[in-house]
């Protein structure tokens, strides 16, 4: 048995050294990279399917608001900006100011010649004296005629003529009254004088120019009670009344202003309102600005809005995750309007890499 166990033994490695085994195919290359390929998407999926917990920090909403600025566009306007006018036909006798005179109410402005109103008003005070004699006469005769009524020497009818006499000269005694006031008034409107505290602004009358009714003499524009005018638009006219700040700002000046007024009407083309304003300090009539108003706690400062999936918003923390809230109408990089509760706990750190639904935790 010996023997033949050795005898097997030799002959397996005589066929090993003279016959060796045959040499597998190599692996083609293609199946490798797909092997390859194969291994890392799995070793990624494994990864993937960890949820990663993100370490944040919170803050109450109302505590991160800053405030929110609007502007519409402003200017200051004249109380009142009035073209003087004459109210008869005359030549002009003087011109006593110039563009760019300061008035004071009251002043004398333009003198106009007064002569022929001056007839006229002369004439109708002598109507009157006449008329008064006339009537002095006519109430003599009526009293006459009384006393001899009592001695039956005049007629009833003779004595109503008297009294009738009497009643129409009273009655034309009034009505060339009123035609000596209204001569007055003629000779009053030769002397034009400043209506308010102003500025002239424009001279059209010319020393020795007639001057018809309604003609142009001096543009005057009033100094004192300026007012500030913007036209707000409608969606946010409302923020007005709860604006912590109000201001009209022209180049290097800012003024503090105060609402007079919301107009309760809205253009129809622009969807604007003309709202009127108080300037607490001086301001010049011309002057085109903005007028800026401040209300406090309604803007998201603009580093914390995050874009995600396209779209900007905010991160809150809703118990263990993270929330993702959109803002539709806010713009990269600028504060956004949000209306949320101020408790709202918004995630301040942490927040780059925070995905919507992350699994969370506050610090």
């Amino acid at each position: 048995m010996l023997d033949r166990f050795n005898q097997i033994q030799s002959q397996i490695q005589y066929n090993n050294e003279n016959f060796p085994p045959p040499r597998k195919p190599p692996i083609p290359e293609s199946i490798v990279r797909y092997l390859l390929i194969l291994m890392c998407s799995l070793s990624v999926h494994a990864q993937t399917n960890v949820e990663t917990t993100i370490p944040v920090t919170t803050q109450p909403l109302g505590e991160v608001l800053i405030e929110r600025r609007l502007t519409a566009n402003a200017e200051v306007v004249a109380k009142n900006n009035s073209q003087l006018s004459t109210e008869i036909t005359a030549v002009v006798q003087a011109v006593e100011v110039e563009l760019g005179d300061a008035v004071t109410q009251g002043d004398l402005l333009v003198r106009l010649d007064a002569t022929d109103v001056n007839l006229q008003w002369e004439q109708a005070k002598a109507n009157i004296q006449a008329a008064q004699a006339r009537l002095t006469q006519a109430e003599l005769r009526l009293e006459r005629a009384n006393e001899l009524k009592q001695s039956q020497y005049i007629s009833a009818d003779d004595l109503l003529a008297r009294e009738t006499d009497v009643a129409v000269l009273r009655a034309d005694l009034l009505r060339l009254k009123v035609a000596e006031k209204s001569a007055a008034r003629q000779v009053e409107k030769t002397r034009i004088h400043a209506p308010f505290n102003g500025v002239v602004t424009a001279r059209q009358a010319q020393l020795g120019q007639l001057l018809v009714t309604g003609s142009p003499v001096l543009n005057l524009v009033q100094r004192d009670a300026a007012q500030v005018h913007a036209k707000i638009p409608s969606h946010t006219a409302a923020q007005l009344a709860a604006a912590n700040r109000l201001e009209f700002v022209a180049l290097d000046q800012t003024v503090p202003v105060e609402l007079l007024q919301l107009s309760g009407v809205i253009e129809a083309q622009s969807a604007l309102q003309t709202a009127r304003f108080k300037p607490l300090a001086a301001v010049l009539v011309g002057q085109s600005g903005q007028l800026v108003w401040t209300v406090a706690g309604q803007m998201l400062p603009a580093d914390l809005v995050i874009k995600r999936d396209g779209q900007l918003g905010f991160f809150t923390a809703n118990g263990d995750r993270a929330q993702f809230n959109p803002l539709p109408e806010a713009q990269e990089g600028r504060p956004a309007v949000v209306n949320f509760t101020v408790n709202q706990p918004v995630i301040i750190g942490g927040r780059e890499r925070l995905q919507d639904g992350q699994a969370i935790m506050i610090k």
